[in-house]
């Protein structure tokens, strides 16, 4: 397994996430570390998971040589389900969403469909996000996500931040806030 380089959803993602600042963050998927650097330099407290030893290693490595260690735990781990209720103002997350096929890895690989992933990580973070919280996450044209997207805009205020069409396919960075929509 090796460290998941930036490519257009990381840049993508890391320009919706810039200018947030002062929260107490969580990263789900740090990879190559780009968004938790950012994150970093701009929040109060941030806490990044990864299930790669080697994204943690190389994040850990980086965060010190720009001194931007001292606020951030670093978790080797499969998911955030280890977090109380209402822990976080903000969860970030850039998920593996590629459906599952002979050529995929633990980084892209989303699952059969491409959403198991995506969609365990958003219950998992809608419970572990304060009531004044946000969601942040990637999402690609490539998965079949829009029916479980409009389900949760029921209960939930939804944005999408940012698009990015690329020769394939096309991503969203949608925002979820807590906020009750009456």
């Amino acid at each position: 397994m090796s460290v998941y380089q930036p490519s257009d959803d990381s840049e993508l993602l890391l320009k919706a996430i810039v200018n947030l600042n002062n929260l107490k963050t969580l990263e789900i998927g740090i990879g190559s570390g780009i968004i938790l650097q950012s994150l970093s330099s701009n929040n109060n407290y941030v806490v990044g998971i990864d299930i790669n030893q080697e994204s943690i290693d190389y994040a850990i490595s980086f965060l010190q040589k720009l001194n931007l260690h001292n606020n951030v735990d670093l978790i080797l781990g499969d998911g955030p389900n280890m977090f109380n209720s209402e822990t976080f103002d903000l969860i970030v997350f850039n998920p593996p969403y590629l459906p599952h096929d002979n050529y995929t890895d633990r980084a892209t690989d989303g699952g059969k469909t491409g959403l198991e992933l995506t969609i365990e990580w958003l219950e998992i973070s809608l419970n572990i996000i304060k009531k004044t919280g946000r969601i942040i996450f990637l999402q690609s044209n490539l998965t079949p996500i829009d029916e479980y997207l409009e389900t949760l805009s029921k209960s939930f205020s939804v944005n999408i931040l940012q698009k990015k069409k690329i020769f394939f396919e096309e991503f969203s960075i949608n925002e979820y806030r807590t906020t009750v929509i009456s």
